[in-house]
């Protein structure tokens, strides 16, 4: 058939069974996105933020459904936090990010080139060429599929328009994801392992010649320096490991030890302020009970952009805010207490609080009303 490169780049999505897509507008991507709601007869939502945006599919892929992410060349930059700790995990759903590069700079504040930073980043790429975008499309979660890895796509932005011919295919299919903390929590302990299973996929080798480290146990397999941030969590994970029934997802902080064993209460982990746009992903590839755990430096410092996006989408997720007034995970500089109060003014019909983290009575009470809801919750716990 013929059509144009956007309507052949939604023909291929639609194809392939990509039901999540998350778009910030720009040009090139804006063409796109709207062809795949038309194609499809959806109404997506678009996203504010690249790293948000980025950092869905991420969840959708890890839970093992196909998603894309459509952004121009500048925010493969903005979400370049996410796509770093993206490549230290493993996707059980092709993951494509749609880059639209606008070469001539018509549409653009600046003349971006991503390739050179794809490239530096050892992220996998593909160069797509508009008359056979269809099939480059195709190639690319073949692609990621292959390496377990999210791909990009690049597309030069001013041949969007386009017509081109292509031979459409069926091609749906659906991943599975079985919990694996060492392919979806990014965290020191696990940085070896993870370097070594990134070095290798990108020298093309079999990363199942990787000997997987054991597990540490809570708490004694600690280092001494994580033992006390360590329990000053406990008294709420002895309670929440009761309450875990769906996909719990977390940042690289102090509370993410707590995937650990034998609490084993946090699934997916990558970057500070990540796990609200996890758990989002998450929820959109179908998990009905889905969690964000973050600290109150992660939340101010990226996370409060992944609740906009929930209240966007009027998703029900649970979100645990540890408050502590301080970024425990580095050193414990002070936080002004003042700030987290004044981001979730907005939210107050939302928030549950937990003034005595040390009370299991109290924690039990919070949690039973939050995971009966069927709307958006927020749990801030006092430290």
């Amino acid at each position: 058939m013929k059509a144009t490169v956007h309507n052949a780049i939604s023909h291929a999505l639609i194809d392939l069974g990509v039901n999540v897509i998350t778009h910030v507008p720009g040009y090139g991507a804006s063409e796109v996105f709207t062809s795949y709601n038309e194609l499809s007869q959806k109404r997506l939502p678009i996203s504010f933020h690249e790293e948000v945006a980025y950092t869905i599919c991420h969840g959708v892929s890890i839970s093992g459904k196909r998603s894309a992410a459509l952004m121009k060349a500048q925010g493969i930059a903005k979400a370049a936090n996410s796509v770093v700790d993206s490549l230290y995990t493993q996707c059980n759903g092709g993951f494509v990010i749609f880059v639209f590069e606008d070469f001539t700079g018509s549409h653009s504040d600046n003349i971006m080139e991503a390739e050179q930073m794809l490239f530096g980043m050892s992220f996998p790429y593909i160069k797509g060429d508009s008359p056979k975008i269809y099939n480059d499309v195709i190639d690319a979660y073949n692609l990621s599929e292959e390496k377990s890895l999210p791909v990009a796509l690049l597309i030069d932005a001013s041949r969007i328009n386009d017509t081109v011919e292509f031979n459409r295919k069926e091609l749906r299919k659906t991943g599975t994801y079985t919990r694996d903390v060492l392919a979806h929590v990014v965290h020191p302990f696990f940085a070896d392992y993870q370097y070594k299973i990134f070095t290798t996929n990108k020298l093309n080798g079999d990363i199942k010649t990787i000997i997987r480290p054991e597990l540490p146990i809570l708490p004694e397999g600690l280092p001494e320096r994580y033992k006390e941030n360590a329990k000053s969590y406990q008294s709420f994970f002895d309670v929440f490991k009761q309450y875990k029934n769906g996909i719990v997802c977390g940042d690289t902080s102090s509370s993410s030890v707590y995937c650990l064993p034998p609490y084993d209460a946090i699934d997916i982990v990558t970057y500070i302020g990540g796990s609200i746009p996890l758990a989002i992903g998450a929820y959109l590839a179908g998990n009905k009970y889905v969690w964000a755990l973050t600290g109150d430096f992660g939340f101010i410092a990226a996370g409060h952009l992944g609740l906009l996006e929930a209240a966007n989408r009027e998703l029900p997720i649970k979100i645990v805010i540890f408050y502590n007034k301080q970024a425990s995970a580095t050193g414990g500089q002070q936080i002004n207490k003042k700030i987290m109060l004044r981001l979730l003014a907005a939210y107050e019909p939302f928030t549950k609080h937990i003034y005595n983290p040390n009370d299991p009575i109290e924690i039990s009470q919070v949690l039973d009303e939050v995971i009966n809801s069927g709307e958006l919750r927020i749990v801030l716990i006092h430290y």
